[in-house]
């Protein structure tokens, strides 16, 4: 053999001996967000989506829009059968039922994993959230964390400015001046002065100005039933009754209604700053701090963990993790036209200049002038009917269907089943 042969077919072995040895490269493991948004919403999650896909090669992030109908169903349908989405975008009450069922992922284990190596990134942020807000993290009978705050909004008095500069009236500041402000609109104008386009929100704000507690977690019973919340009840059925308040809504939102001159205010999300539309004759709008005491309900809205498999969960987790660090969580509140939550995003310049510059007609103002006093409530089972209960049993009061007594001692009842799984 010649000395060229035996170099070449040494040449080809080597070649053969590094190819069987090479490290098999894995695909990327993908990641499924499903979600109902659009307009700049769905394009600031696109984004995010594909900036993270470019940031590392081990995981793919796919966002897929679904129609809004049936949503709900759909995902958790599709989740049971381990076919759905990893993240989804809702409140913490929803990652409740999810978790329930073993079908959320608690992150807890990341978080820990991150932290002995070093990276502290998801726990600053989630310590940079206010104290009363921890609840809403933090708040899941069994310690875990199946879901965070993408972006806070939150309620906002909307008023009939020209009524209220014509009778002399200020916004209200407390829940008797708002039966005196609606008792004067009634009766020099004809029409009921305040309408909830949040009840169940408004009713908790009683009840928490009232100090009556909400759910006591250790032993799975509400805390607020008795005297004080008839109380409330009859108070609120009295004021409907009289006139100074609606309780439903002439046309189909509350928004219409105001714009129509058919009531005087409102308290509802401050996202309706976009659609409410003053009929021509019919007054100027006007937004105010809504009542907030010592208490005042934040709505945050953002990413569950829905369980596929170990690696997708995992890739979840980084996703959001990299969503919410202090440029993209503060992205995401822009494109919300909403409040970012969290302290660490708080002086990112694109969030501070857009905070500084809120166009004259949002609501975005007076949601941020009660974040200090901002409260949420505890995720646990039953908490989702605990709401549902609470407002229809005030349904029951004003329509003369029961008592306020009644109604309270059946809340009572119905709430601390729903609280123990009954």
């Amino acid at each position: 053999m010649t000395k060229f042969t035996k170099l070449t077919l040494t040449a080809i072995a080597a070649g053969m001996l590094l190819t069987g040895c090479a490290k098999k490269v894995s695909a990327p493991t993908t990641v499924e967000i499903w979600h109902t948004y659009n307009g700049q919403q769905a394009d600031a999650l696109n984004d995010a989506a594909n900036r993270f896909n470019a940031s590392q090669k081990k995981y793919i992030v796919e966002v897929k829009n679904q129609d809004y109908s049936g949503f709900a169903d759909t995902v958790y349908n599709a989740v049971a059968n381990g076919i759905g989405p990893s993240i989804i975008f809702n409140y913490g009450t929803t990652a409740v039922d999810y978790a329930n069922e073993g079908l959320a992922i608690n992150i807890q284990k990341y978080i820990d994993r991150d932290n002995k190596k070093g990276d502290h990134t998801m726990q600053n942020i989630i310590d940079s959230l206010p104290e009363a807000m921890k609840t809403d993290v933090l708040g899941f009978e069994d310690g875990g964390i199946y879901y965070l705050p993408g972006c806070t909004t939150g309620p906002v008095l909307f008023y009939n400015k020209t009524i209220f500069e014509e009778l002399g009236l200020n916004p209200p500041t407390n829940w008797d001046e708002l039966v005196t402000v609606s008792k004067t609109i009634y009766e020099k104008k004809g029409i009921p002065g305040f309408h909830s386009d949040g009840l169940v929100d408004n009713i908790q704000e009683l009840i928490m100005h009232n100090g009556l507690g909400y759910i006591d977690v250790a032993n799975k019973r509400v805390t607020f039933c008795g005297p004080k919340l008839e109380e409330i009840y009859q108070w609120y059925a009295d004021n409907c009754k009289k006139g100074y308040f609606s309780f439903n809504t002439i046309g189909r939102y509350s928004s219409e209604d105001l714009a129509n001159g058919d009531i005087g205010s409102f308290s509802g999300s401050c996202v309706n700053d976009q659609y409410i539309q003053m009929v021509e004759g019919k007054g100027e709008l006007g937004m105010a701090k809504w009542i907030a005491g010592d208490f005042y309900t934040a709505w945050n809205r953002g990413p569950i963990f829905l369980h596929r498999n170990d690696a997708v969960d995992e890739g979840a987790y980084e996703f959001v993790k990299f969503f919410l660090n202090r440029e993209n969580a503060a992205k995401w509140a822009i494109a919300n036209s909403a409040l970012c939550p969290y302290g660490t995003s708080a002086d990112v310049p694109e969030y501070v200049n857009y905070l500084n510059n809120l166009p004259a007609t949002s609501a975005l103002p007076y949601v941020q002038a009660n974040m200090d006093v901002s409260g949420s409530f505890p995720n646990v089972t039953g908490s989702a009917a605990v709401r549902k209960i609470l407002e229809e049993y005030l349904n029951y009061v004003v329509d003369g269907k029961m008592t306020a007594k009644e109604a309270v001692a059946e809340i009572e009842k119905q709430c601390n089943d729903a609280l123990n799984g009954r």
